[in-house]
């Protein structure tokens, strides 16, 4: 037995009703992620951080062993010099010799001095390092935790929505194919698919109905769909 125009419209409305807290539920899942966005952020910000004082650290690094170089190199001129200076042979050239000792000490002791202050500036890196691992635990936890929470609240409207998109084959036993076709299309594509007869107004894009469009509705003598949206209409 076929199912009068009224009844297909109780009907779509019934699974209009079930599609759209589908829909929620949908939008909830799919939100999750969203949900954990700014602990994500807040530990790729750490991340960040971590990599710039790590270079700099690097960098600084790279400086004590190219002074360390520069310091053996102005040692090595000091032992030359002072091995020189055991075979001068006049008080001219040991006064010369003792002054080029003494501006390759004064060189040794730039580099070692320059050495020191490098070193200590990566002592204070290390303590930034150690300092933004620690705050990087701190926000990873964070994260974990919440990640967690939302992963429970997910797994729960997952078996939410297939618990309720359980009903949904039933309801759509002896629509008639046509309507079906048309409802699954305008919801698609508007949200809501079946929307009431306001007066005599669409109330899903409030276009204008004509008189027989509008006595088809509250007869329901067939199924209207408005000629603006293409929805399908109802009376109250």
């Amino acid at each position: 037995m076929s199912m009068t125009p009224r009844e297909v419209i109780e009907r779509l409305k019934d699974v209009q009703e079930l599609d759209q807290k589908l829909a929620a539920l949908d939008r909830e899942i799919d939100g999750g992620p969203k949900a954990v966005a700014s602990f994500t952020r807040a530990v790729a910000a750490v991340d960040a951080k971590s990599a710039v004082i790590e270079e700099r650290t690097k960098l600084l690094r790279a400086q004590v062993k190219l002074r360390e170089n520069e310091a053996r190199t102005a040692q090595a001129k000091v032992d030359r010099l002072n091995e020189q200076a055991r075979g001068v042979k006049t008080n001219r050239e040991f006064t010369t010799i003792r002054s080029e000792i003494a501006n390759a000490k004064l060189d040794v002791t730039k580099q070692e001095d320059e050495i020191l202050k490098i070193m200590e500036a990566v002592e204070v890196q290390e303590k930034l390092i150690a300092a933004a691992r620690e705050e990087r635990a701190k926000e990873q936890k964070k994260l974990d935790v919440e990640r967690a929470k939302v992963d429970a609240a997910i797994e729960g409207l997952k078996a939410s929505r297939t618990d309720q998109a359980r009903a949904r084959p039933a309801m759509l036993v002896g629509l008639p194919p046509e309507a079906l076709s048309i409802y699954e299309r305008v919801l698609k594509a508007r949200g809501a698919a079946v929307v009431s007869l306001e007066i005599d107004y669409c109330s899903g894009c409030m276009e204008r109905l004509t008189r027989n469009d509008i006595f088809a509705v509250q007869n329901f003598s067939r199924l209207i769909q408005c000629k603006s949206c293409s929805r399908i209409l109802f009376a109250q």
